[in-house]
């Protein structure tokens, strides 16, 4: 059929022809606009990620300082542990060498003033005596392993069997012989 013919020249039937629909150009401003909006939400996401992570990386940064401090508290402890278990130590070692000071001067003392075999009353102290330095040995073995009041109350009671000791050696060399 050509342009502008109603009729077809086959068969005759009329015919109208189809209108084309006109299409129009697209805007530029249209598509401009949608770069910018894609361009733009591109860049949002971008500095929303950034973001995250800086504030991801700020968060680790603050746990692993949060780490070295707590690091650096339990050295301090341990140091400070260190030095009340080594000073608990030099304690327990002069009080243990302070018994066997004076189990040593008692052994002295019994050789000097018992000549063979000792008088009631010796024998009595004598006795005292090795009852005495047997707890000392038992109270400072426990004082290394108690906690510090009960090591403290422990320390005050081994002083004072030490005094009891002495008091005794005196009295041993004072004894009445046979």
């Amino acid at each position: 059929m050509a342009k502008g013919q109603e009729v077809c020249f086959a068969c005759g039937q009329h015919v109208r022809e189809r209108a084309h629909r006109f299409v129009l150009p697209h805007n530029p401003l249209v598509l401009v606009f949608a770069g910018v909006l894609v361009v733009g939400a591109s860049v949002g996401m971008f500095i929303i990620a950034s973001a995250r992570s800086r504030r991801a990386a700020s968060e680790a940064r603050m746990e692993e300082q949060a780490r070295i401090e707590e690091a650096a508290r339990a050295e301090v402890q341990a140091q400070r542990d260190s030095a009340r278990a080594a000073a608990r130590y030099d304690a327990v070692a002069a009080l243990v060498a302070e018994v066997d000071d004076l189990e040593s001067r008692s052994a002295l003392v019994r050789k000097q003033v018992v000549k063979g075999q000792p008088s009631p009353a010796q024998a009595r102290l004598i006795s005292q005596l090795n009852a005495e330095i047997g707890k000392l040995r038992q109270l400072t073995a426990a004082i290394a392993g108690q906690p510090d009041a009960a090591n403290d109350s422990l320390q005050a009671e081994v002083r004072d069997g030490l005094r009891q000791v002495r008091t005794l050696i005196s009295a041993l060399s004072r004894a009445p012989k046979k």
